[in-house]
C-alpha cells in the first residue's frame, strides 16, 4: 500500500451483508457488522487514516463507527464525490492517497477519482468494472 495515506470505504454492503432490520420507531434501521472487519479498522487506523464514506444515516451506523473511534464526517453525505474533496483538504492529502472500497454502482466515480479503488467480491457489476482490485 504505498503512497496510500488514507483508507475510506462504504458502510453498506461494505462493513455489512447489506441487509437491515427494522427494529421499531424507538431503534430504526439495525445492521450487522463483523468483528472482524473491526479489529482489522482498529490495526490499519494505527498506522493509517481510517473513516467512513457514506451516505448511510442510520444510527447503527453511527454507532459502529464512533465504537471504532474513526471520523465519522463523512456518514450520510450526499455525495461521494465532493465528500472526497473535503476529505483531501481535511487530511491534506492528494485523491491518489486515497483507498477508497466500495460496492455500489456510484462507487465505480469514486473508483476513478483515487489511487486504488477496491470493490468488494458481490459488488454491481458498474463498481466490479471499475474497480482497480476486486476483493
Amino acid at each position: 500500500m504505498d503512497g496510500i495515506a488514507l483508507i475510506a470505504f462504504d458502510i453498506d454492503g461494505t462493513l455489512t451483508d447489506a441487509t437491515t432490520w427494522w427494529g421499531g420507531e424507538s431503534t430504526g434501521w439495525l445492521q450487522r457488522y463483523s468483528v472482524r472487519d473491526g479489529e482489522a479498522i482498529l490495526r490499519m487506523s494505527k498506522r493509517l487514516h481510517v473513516l467512513p464514506l457514506s451516505r448511510n444515516q442510520t444510527d447503527s451506523a453511527r454507532e459502529r463507527i464512533a465504537g471504532l473511534k474513526l471520523d465519522g464526517r463523512w456518514l450520510g453525505v450526499r455525495s461521494k464525490l465532493e465528500s472526497l474533496t473535503e476529505i483531501c483538504r481535511e487530511y491534506a492529502i492528494e485523491r491518489r492517497q486515497v483507498c477508497f472500497v466500495g460496492d455500489g454502482p456510484e462507487d465505480a466515480d469514486v473508483f476513478a477519482q483515487v489511487g486504488l479503488g477496491c470493490a468488494v467480491a458481490d459488488a454491481h457489476p458498474k463498481a466490479l468494472a471499475a474497480a482497480h482490485r476486486v476483493l
